[in-house]
């Protein structure tokens, strides 16, 4: 399996993977990103990620001879193992995205091996801005990796429209959902109920006596924070607005919250992954206004600890998660004016935002790690390369090492 770097959201269903007797894993992953501190422009920070991203699964960490350090810049991932490291005597291999050149690599060395290529990636038809000549050879390139995968592994029903579109045959299909860990996040908020939801909101400097309006991403221009704001200003004394997270437009939206005097809105900074689940059990409503968001793992999160989101039609997970008045609510990018309607539409009414939180619960409950590592395994399975006995993978036994 070759991965961009150790992603919080996927190393749990490597390890799972990693637990049946069924499955020999190996992860090569191009870059040490989260394991080790980095600095990220769209936190505007370094970071680490303070839970463990590595045992459980055996692991190595490429020679990465790109010049470029910026994660968020394609070529900064150019490791020759995933071209040598891949020849080895697989059933399978894994590719996550076809963004970086070691994507492209992971591929011919699976073309050459005639091994079976396993596809996930976030494409979807909705947000596509591309045009012209570049539109033109982007949809070159996706035709190319439908026709050449033998398992497309869909995150979602938008991500399988898209596919789809591009030629894919509906045996190539397996729902391998985004994923949190949804049984831990429950847990977390159920534990933190009633009583001691006060004390956990008074330890994060939040009033006990009202809702809280929680926002959670980086604060970069496409989440769209600033909507929180306008919230914030909308509801007044009858809820109050917290932000988690970090970014380039902090200072910004700080210097609006002083202007205007915004007393009920509270700065969390960047929350790491150990402390998350205390963020959501402290909240009612959850928005997200990104405009161009693939999924937004945080709406699953969110539903996860009940709380009731309210999100804009540009996040992808929407049609997954959202059932309109059921599970939340969706409104148009842009239309902050919706949005402010429908939070105090949950603040004048307790027993809605009760349905909805528990019905939200019940939703996020399909999109478990358990789910994605099912669909991993069914698609294993449809493309031949699952058998009671592995072939041996020529890679080493030592977990985390580096090639």
């Amino acid at each position: 399996m070759l991965a961009s770097h150790p992603i919080q959201y996927f190393t749990p269903i490597y390890k799972r993977l990693a637990e049946r007797p069924d499955i020999s894993l190996d992860v090569l992953f191009c870059s040490d990103y989260g394991v080790r501190p980095r600095f990220d422009k769209q936190f505007g920070q370094k970071v680490r990620w303070d839970t463990d991203q590595l045992s459980g699964y055996r692991s190595r960490f490429l020679t990465n001879v790109s010049p470029i350090t910026d994660t968020f810049n394609p070529f900064h991932a150019i490791n020759p193992g995933a071209f040598t490291g891949l020849l080895r005597s697989y059933d399978a291999v894994w590719v996550n995205g076809y963004t970086y050149p070691s994507n492209w690599l992971a591929a011919a060395a699976a073309h050459l091996r005639s091994t079976p290529l396993l596809f996930r990636s976030e494409l979807r038809i909705s947000d596509d801005q591309v045009t012209g000549a570049k539109r033109y050879v982007r949809d070159a390139i996706v035709r190319w990796w439908v026709r050449r995968s033998a398992a497309l592994l869909y995150i979602g029903e938008a991500n399988r429209e898209a596919y789809l579109r591009y030629g894919a045959r509906p045996d190539q299909l397996f729902f391998c959902p985004y994923s949190v860990d949804v049984e831990r996040i429950d847990a977390t908020s159920r534990e933190y109920a009633d009583a001691k939801q006060a004390s956990l909101r008074q330890e994060w400097c939040l009033p006990v006596d009202r809702p809280v309006i929680l926002f959670v991403g980086k604060l970069i221009a496409r989440k769209h924070a600033e909507a929180l704001l306008d919230i914030a200003a909308a509801v007044g004394p009858s809820g109050h607005v917290a932000l988690a997270g970090s970014g380039p437009m902090e200072p910004e939206l700080r210097r609006r919250v002083a202007e205007d005097n915004l007393s009920n809105v509270t700065f969390f900074g960047f929350v790491n992954q150990s402390r998350l689940p205390e963020v959501y059990a402290m909240a009612d409503v959850f928005i997200m206004a990104s405009e161009r968001e693939p999924w937004g793992l945080v709406l699953n999160e969110a539903m996860a600890a009940g709380v009731v989101p309210i999100v804009t039609e540009d996040v992808g997970a929407h049609p997954d998660l959202i059932a309109e008045g059921e599970t939340g609510y969706v409104v148009a990018s842009g239309d902050t004016s919706l949005m402010i309607a429908r939070v105090l539409t949950l603040l004048g009414d307790e027993g809605l935002r009760h349905r909805i939180s528990a019905a939200a619960r019940r939703r996020s409950l399909a999109y478990s790690y358990e789910a994605s590592t099912e669909g991993i395994v069914s698609a294993l399975r449809g493309v031949g390369a699952l058998r009671a006995e592995q072939v041996g993978s020529g890679v080493s036994d030592a977990p985390n090492g580096r090639n």
